[in-house]
């Protein structure tokens, strides 16, 4: 109901103005007055009344839903409001005073989509599109567009990177496209985003329509493989002046807390591993120590804060929209070294600079501009997904025996002789020293190696011009330029965190990268009806440049390591050791396109695509592609042979398409050699500097190519209270490129070739519901879609991707013909050995003990070897789904969004078994310790080369079900609040990530890094939060 109130006032500002307003009837006439509201009582601004058969005398209800109009007794007047059912009225002698109720209409506030280049109705959509409203993508005040999006489109894969601040997204539309770049194509007011969509400010946000399918993502031609993303900013409208401010306060917490052993439980499995590794105990004495090293980092109740303002109107010819927004939100880890802000601003203005009736040619000009500037700044360097080290593996393995302060004077005194440059606390007490490699003291580790700063900047301007030359064509030129810049600044001090994490020289380091693009279009478009056909013809041009380049350097023994006062300048190390890097590149696209919509009676649909692209990041044998597409839909409720459909069937289409889209978007000089610095020789005493070339050329390389067929069905019920959708789709990529593997007599490894395939296919559904009960309104609508992912060719070869290292060693995720692309590959097991008998009874297994995992022989040679591994998991889901359920009752509404994933692996690796002293979760209590005490868990052993190899034991399901956001809201009444010269005032309360069901025991079923692999994700926080919004 939020987005109908929201409705109700962006449609008063729009026809406020109407140029037929207070217009008088002719004839005898008597003064009727009224007030318009919807069923709830709740009163409409800017109704349409108007007396029937006459254009010119009508008015629209004020602030408060009244109006007064002229009219005659007998006379009918027409209530109409969008997203509600017209009313016709008759005019008694008595109706002096009028009260009109309209109902709502639940076709129609969705009935015009974005498309590429234009809008179409979705009754007459051949393809496959999915829209989101401001909003939908607003509820629960996200932080970031692409958790905005999370959960609320079908078909559209989103997993988070991290739970830090300012982490991006990993977000794929129908699955994993390439073995390349899978992202999207994202494009904001026309407007190609190179950065993606993270730096917007969501609540500026109007729509967003995902493109899915090949037809509708064909007219981006070469840049729509993977999906298209389109993003409409909010505009003003014609009426008063609106100022709109909100402003939210929350505290964040981390959403689960990882179950690691206490102390006394720590101390037993240390000393058991021990004695199983024929060592003495490593307790002999008992410690009292029992440190929390999760609470240790934790930043209790971390803030979030959120201020949003805009300013919109307009008059008949001009309308602006004006906004400002400011972030600010700690991270719950690592206090001071994981936060992140964000400003944005933006304007959108359109005028209209001629508008006359006196000719039927170039009568209408209409000019547009865009504005909008963000900036990020980011604390703190990434907080990463790695078992390695750093602050979540630190957490994770930390022993609980160890304090985080030395306080033993003793050892005081060994710090200063042996560690004289060991770190201390801002209030001066030395932190512990903690001899387990790279796996330190994690706040020491934040003071001396996270800081950093990194700001981007984003400035883009859009410009458009829209003629209209004859009744039904236009034109439309589009001018954009977006700059983009990033500085990162970091200051390593000297440290000694133990024998082997320390830092002997202090260092800053400066990078700095720049990025122009501009694009320039031109669009003619013809629309026209005869009798039953109707058709859109549109053609268009296009170019596009992107240069970038990036500068870097760096600096030791500095004056001050303070982060405000270091830069290179500050550095007094010899002028020799200093560092410098940089490097540039460019990229230019040009495009024709054309597109043919025609429809029957808005019964039969068809829709034809063709776009041509050139690429620079092509040889000229190569350079330039074409694209078609072509789909049909058909309205089967328009047809007069199925006779007449029951009342509750409103709407029937079903939809098949087919295209091709490309992906250029493989990096520039693929094609050709790039030198090679570094290859020098010394003659003589004297350096001479070489370089060769980087490997083999190719100028055969050519685009990557997807092709895409979809069947769909639209299905509306009960006057539109109840819609389905579904799509089935088969997706094809092929012409990947590959490196592929050549002799080494070559002198290089691999080339760079087309030889790869890659099939994607599966279902979507959609499902939405309105319904209301006297003063009760009701929504619920929910969205599920099922993925099958497989690589179909890529040579002979199995490739690996992500790996576990810190001395381990193991490829876990690879790429494999018949597979799904960043499958699982290891060895299954089959319960624990209990006992000699038991190992001889078994397959040979190199190594193996009692207390071991057993693995299976899946070759049946009777010998455990690589050739029995297979795969063990996939962390594509099967299924991804979210719903969300709406209600409303005299001013009080409440939300409740649910989404999630099935049939997903995650390769959990918590503990490294080389780190002898690391901690262990609690399940490991549950570990073989003699015969008959688990099949399940295997044996502690220190340095364990058997169980910690590659197998499904450190394979979970990661099928998780989370309430993203729930939130409760009241509207004041308008009675009151228009006493305080305010139009709207509500107050919200909101809970987000508030419980996650889920048989995973990680710190988040979301790992969006390193395909599926968790060796510690910085979580998801769960968060509460205050709001208020109020409109003037």
């Amino acid at each position: 109901m939020r987005n109908k109130a929201l409705c109700k006032w962006g449609v008063a500002c729009c026809v406020m103005l109407a140029p037929f307003a207070g217009v008088r009837a002719q004839g005898q006439t008597t003064q009727v007055h009224g007030i318009v509201s919807d069923q709830s009582g709740e009163t409409l601004p800017g109704a349409t009344v108007i007396l029937k058969g006459s254009s010119k005398n009508g008015t629209v209800t004020d602030l408060n839903g009244n109006f007064t109009l002229n009219a005659k007794v007998g006379d009918v007047l027409v209530v109409t409001f969008v997203g509600y059912d017209s009313r016709e009225v008759k005019v008694t002698s008595g109706d002096k005073s009028l009260r009109v109720i309209l109902s709502d209409n639940a076709k129609s506030l969705d009935q015009v989509v974005v498309v590429g280049y234009g809008v179409q109705k979705k009754s007459v959509m051949s393809s496959a599109v999915s829209k989101l409203t401001g909003e939908q993508l607003d509820l629960g005040n996200p932080t970031s567009m692409s958790n905005a999006l999370k959960g609320k489109v079908t078909g559209v894969m989103i997993t988070s990177n991290s739970g830090q601040p300012g982490a991006g997204s990993k977000i794929r539309i129908r699955g994993v496209g390439t073995v390349n770049n899978s992202e999207p194509l994202y494009i904001v007011d026309g407007l190609p985003s190179e950065n993606g969509i993270d730096n917007l400010n969501p609540s500026d946000i109007e729509s967003v329509e995902v493109l899915k399918d090949a037809a509708s993502a064909a007219i981006y031609g070469a840049r729509g493989a993977n999906g298209v993303v389109l993003v409409t900013t909010k505009k003003g409208s014609k009426g008063k002046v609106q100022v709109n401010y909100e402003f939210t306060f929350g505290i964040q917490n981390p959403d689960k807390k990882l179950d690691l052993l206490k102390s006394d439980d720590y101390q037993m499995l240390i000393n058991e591993m021990a004695t199983n590794s024929g060592k003495a105990p490593y307790f002999s004495t008992k410690s009292n120590v029992d440190t929390d090293w999760q609470e240790v980092v934790r930043n209790k109740n971390a803030p979030i804060v959120n201020h949003k303002f805009n300013v919109s109107g307009g008059t008949d010819k001009s309308n602006f929209y004006v906004s400002a927004g400011y972030l600010s939100q700690q991270g719950i880890f690592g206090k001071g070294y994981s936060d992140y802000s964000r400003l944005n601003f933006r304007l959108n203005y359109n005028t209209t600079l001629l508008d006359t009736n006196t000719r039927v040619w170039l009568n209408k000009v209409r000019l547009g501009a865009i504005v909008s500037f963000s900036r990020a700044t980011t604390k703190g360097t990434s907080i990463g997904n790695s078992e390695v080290g750093g602050l979540m593996a630190s957490i994770d393995m930390l022993p609980p025996t160890e304090s985080v302060y030395q306080t033993d004077e003793d050892k005081l005194k060994q710090y200063a002789s042996t560690y004289p440059n060991h770190v201390l606390a801002p209030d001066g007490r030395a932190y512990n020293i903690i001899e387990m490699r790279e796996i330190v003291n994690p706040l020491a580790d934040l003071q001396v190696n996270h800081n950093q700063r990194t700001i981007p900047i984003n400035h883009t301007y859009n410009f458009n011009l829209e003629v209209e030359l004859l009744k039904g064509l236009k034109y439309r030129g589009t001018f954009g330029l977006d700059y983009y810049n990033t500085t990162t600044r970091g200051v390593v001090p000297v440290y000694e965190l133990n024998a082997t994490s320390k830092n002997s020289t202090s260092k800053v380091q400066n990078d700095k990268s720049d990025a122009e693009f501009w694009q320039q279009e031109n669009v003619l478009s013809y629309n026209n009806s005869f009798g039953k056909h109707n058709l859109c013809v549109l053609l268009g041009m296009s170019l596009s440049s992107r240069h970038s380049e990036y500068l870097g350097g760096a600096d030791f023994d500095l004056l001050s390591t303070d982060i405000n006062k270091a830069y290179i300048g500050t550095a007094t190390a010899p002028e020799e050791q200093s560092q410098i890097w940089g490097g540039a590149s460019d990229h230019k696209l040009a495009s024709l396109f054309a597109r043919v919509n025609y429809n029957y009676d808005e019964r039969y649909l068809l829709e034809a695509v063709v776009r041509r692209d050139g690429s620079s990041n092509f040889s000229t044998e190569h350079q330039y592609a074409t694209f078609p597409s072509v789909s049909f839909g058909w309205m089967f409720t328009r047809e007069k042979f199925l006779g007449k459909l029951p009342k509750w069937f409103d709407y029937g289409k079903v939809r098949l398409s087919w295209g091709q889209n490309g992906n250029e978007n493989i990096g520039a000089f693929q094609y050709t050699t790039m030198m090679s610095q570094g290859k020098n020789a010394v003659f003589g005493g004297k350096v001479y500097t070489g370089m060769l070339p980087a490997g083999y050329s190719n100028k055969d390389l050519k685009w990557e190519t997807s092709e895409q067929t979809d069947l769909g069905l639209d299905l509306r019920f009960l006057s539109g209270a109840l819609t389905f959708s579904a799509d089935y789709y088969v997706k094809k990529t092929k012409n990947m490129l590959l490196s592929m593997p050549i002799p080494l007599y070559t002198s290089y490894s691999t080339m760079t070739v087309n030889a790869g395939s890659v099939k994607n296919s599966g279902v979507e559904m959609e499902l939405s519901y309105r319904k209301r009960i006297s003063d009760l309104s009701l929504a619920f609508t929910a969205n599920a879609s099922y993925l099958k992912n497989e690589v179909t060719d890529q040579g002979n070869d199995r490739m690996g991707i992500d790996g576990i290292t810190g001395g381990m060693g193991g490829q876990v995720t690879y790429s494999e013909n018949g597979h799904p692309y960043g499958f699982f590959y290891g060895y299954k097991t089959e319960g624990v050995f209990q006992n000699e008998q038991d190992i001889a009874n078994h397959a040979k297994q190199d190594g193996a003990k009692p207390g071991d995992l057993k693995f299976k022989d899946l070759d049946g040679d009777k010998v455990i070897t690589a050739n029995d591994r297979c795969q063990i998991g996939n962390p594509i889901p099967d299924w991804t789904y979210g719903f969300n359920v709406n209600s409303e009752w005299r001013g009080i509404d409440f939300t409740a969004f649910f989404q999630g994933t099935i049939g997903n692996d995650i390769y959990k690796l918590y503990r490294r078994s080389n780190v002898a002293l690391g901690n262990f979760e609690s399940f490991w209590l549950g570990r073989w310790h003699g015969e008959g005490t688990s099949n399940t868990v295997p044996r502690i052993v220190e340095g364990d080369n058997n169980n910690y190899q590659i197998s499904d034991f450190f394979v979970k399901d990661g099928s998780y079900l989370r309430l993203k956001v729930a939130q409760l809201g009241y509207t004041l009444p308008r009675s009151l609040t228009s006493k305080w010269g305010i139009q709207r005032l509500r107050l919200f309360i909101q809970g987000e990530n508030l419980f996650t069901i889920t048989g995973y025991d990680g710190y988040d079923p979301e790992v969006g890094t390193r395909n599926g692999l968790d060796s510690g994700t910085y979580p998801q926080s769960r968060t509460f939060t205050f709001g208020a919004s109020i409109t003037l």
